[in-house]
């Protein structure tokens, strides 16, 4: 656990995020398997994409693994930022990640699709599924999608230096 100083800091930014619109996760919910928070990716396409769910549905018993299997092995192939702009897509099912803001108001359907992104920031993750006992101070999520991690330091005790010594050799990839 982050030290008192560092759990302050984390609490203030995690407070900033939520009274943005995010939401906040518990690292429970966190599938270090696949590094997905993978109820959010699930919703975000069962509510701005329900026919996609229901292509998956013809072709397996269980359509929300099926899109986050889709969606991993995708991210394993092309990247995140790829599965992000462009669509995953899986025996006929064609998905999308995630919705940009539009440069109008124009097209109702993509507000819509917009305002249901669902962003979330979860503190304290474990990420290794292979045992490690490393934690992320906080992951930034996008529609269940880890885009960022922050490791928080005390500039009481830590150093910048340190934390970048912290990322680059202590937290096995």
């Amino acid at each position: 656990m982050a030290d008192s100083k560092e759990i302050a800091f984390q609490n203030d930014i995690i407070a900033a995020l939520q009274a943005s619109g995010w939401l906040v996760g518990e690292s429970t919910h966190y599938d270090a398997e696949r590094t997905l928070y993978p109820d959010d990716l699930i919703d975000y396409v069962r509510v701005t994409q329900p026919k996609a769910l229901d292509t998956l549905a013809k072709h397996y018993p269980d359509p929300g693994q099926a899109l986050v299997k889709a969606v991993d092995k995708a991210r394993d192939k092309r990247g995140t930022l790829s599965v992000l702009r462009h669509e995953v897509k899986d025996l006929g099912a064609r998905i999308r990640c995630c919705t940009f803001r539009p440069d109008h108001g124009l097209n109702p359907e993509l507000s819509a699709r917009y305002a249901a992104n669902r962003l979330r920031v979860v503190p304290e993750v474990t990420y290794s599924p292979h045992g490690a006992s490393g934690r992320l101070d906080l992951v930034l999520f996008v529609n269940g999608i880890a885009v960022a991690t922050l490791e928080l330091k005390s500039a009481f005790k830590q150093s910048l230096e340190q934390a970048k010594r912290q990322y680059m050799f202590d937290r096995p990839p």
